[in-house]
């Protein structure tokens, strides 16, 4: 496969989290964003209690993997089938979401979705689903944080409703405080029912890009891309539906005791383009080691890589950067990057992006892009 299609890879969102803490309820939540076309990978089917209204019209059906925890199986093969089909560019799926078995190890799944398919799909992130009122009872229960930490690229601290609102932002500091004493660079968010803002982890309606074209079919089973491949079937009526009542559950802060309910806020985001050739070292330097606060970025840089200007696409969540050869863009500008995240200091980001983006700085840490390129070919 082409560089170019592997700047369109899927990203994969792992969800982990011990029994009970809310994988299922920020599925159903990504699941009924109006703009958002999932692909989903169950390990634990039997837990799963998602509306058919709301899978019909984003997916075909949900993968379903059976035999066990999908770190513990002995043959890994099904969860790669099950990714790779659910990559195919013809379904223009915004993201792959694998919901765990509560005993799944991030790390070992990261490992194993690391290693798959580079071109189709890669890492988009683990989302550490943490029970706020039992993780210290269930989960960290060692004098040192769990190990779980260290693979681990956000910790979504539910069920804070669970708790009288005076506790609910020290029980976030708590365990914001363990979980950077393994891993000072995870990103810590509380929220209730998994409301989190999908912006933050994918972008909702990036998979009519990916896919080349803007309409947006529902997700069928042919195999080829071309004229005999099966017809995807439609979305149904019932989506307008879910899409009208996501809206205004978006606007409703209050549960139906007139109590307060914690929403999650919106994710912050900037947004940088310049002119010239960027400093793709000191572009990199940043994106290695990515702010506090913030989360992913992606976008495009042009660089001077050996007499001649090429373009370079980025992705990057947490730990994870993916760098591709990217194709000419008729636009106003040379570079352009997004940084998505929560709670970081605008002005103080902004202003290294725009001195990286339009540093002029001739080949230097081109030869870092290019190896990133290899990694992932």
């Amino acid at each position: 496969m082409s560089r170019k299609q592997s700047a369109g890879a899927v990203p994969v969102i792992l969800l982990t989290g011990y029994l009970g803490a809310g994988k299922t309820s920020l599925l159903n939540h990504l699941l009924r964003h109006p703009d958002a076309r999932i692909g989903v990978v169950v390990n634990d089917f039997g837990d799963l209690n998602i509306d058919a209204g709301l899978v019909v019209g984003q997916v075909d059906e949900p993968f379903s993997i059976s035999g066990g925890c999908i770190c513990c199986l002995d043959d890994d093969t099904s969860l790669e089938d099950a990714l790779t089909a659910l990559a195919k560019p013809r379904l223009r799926l915004d993201a792959i979401i694998v919901e765990a078995s509560g005993f799944a190890e991030p790390l070992t799944l990261a490992r194993m979705v690391t290693r798959m398919g580079h071109h189709r799909f890669h890492l988009g992130g683990v989302i550490d689903v943490v029970d706020a009122t039992m993780h210290a009872a269930t989960v960290d229960t060692e004098t040192a944080p769990p190990m779980r930490y260290a693979a681990t690229t956000l910790v979504l601290v539910n069920k804070l409703d669970q708790l009288p609102e005076a506790e609910r932002e020290p029980a976030v500091d708590a365990i914001r405080e363990r979980v950077h004493q393994r891993n000072p660079r995870l990103l810590v968010v509380g929220t209730s029912y998994g409301r989190l803002d999908p912006t933050l982890i994918f972008d909702p309606g990036a998979g009519a890009e990916r896919g080349g074209d803007s309409a947006r079919p529902s997700v069928g089973t042919g195999e080829g891309d071309g004229a005999n491949a099966e017809p995807i079937q439609a979305e149904l009526p019932i989506r307008e539906l879910i899409r009208q009542a996501y809206a205004e559950a978006a606007q409703e802060s209050h549960d139906g005791n007139g109590e307060n309910v914690p929403v999650h806020k919106h994710a912050q985001s900037v947004t940088i383009t310049a002119h010239g050739s960027a400093d793709a070292g000191a572009v990199l330097d940043i994106l290695e080691d990515l702010p506090a606060g913030v989360y992913r970025a992606k976008g495009s840089i042009l660089v001077d890589d050996r007499g001649r200007r090429r373009r370079y696409g980025l992705q990057v969540v947490g730990p994870n950067v993916y760098v591709s050869a990217a194709a000419p863009q008729e636009q106003n500008w040379d570079s352009a990057l997004v940084v998505i995240g929560e709670s970081f200091d605008e002005a103080a980001v902004r202003a290294k992006l725009e001195v990286a983006l339009s540093g002029n700085g001739g080949s230097s840490g081109v030869e870092r892009l290019r190896h990133y390129v290899r990694l992932h070919s």
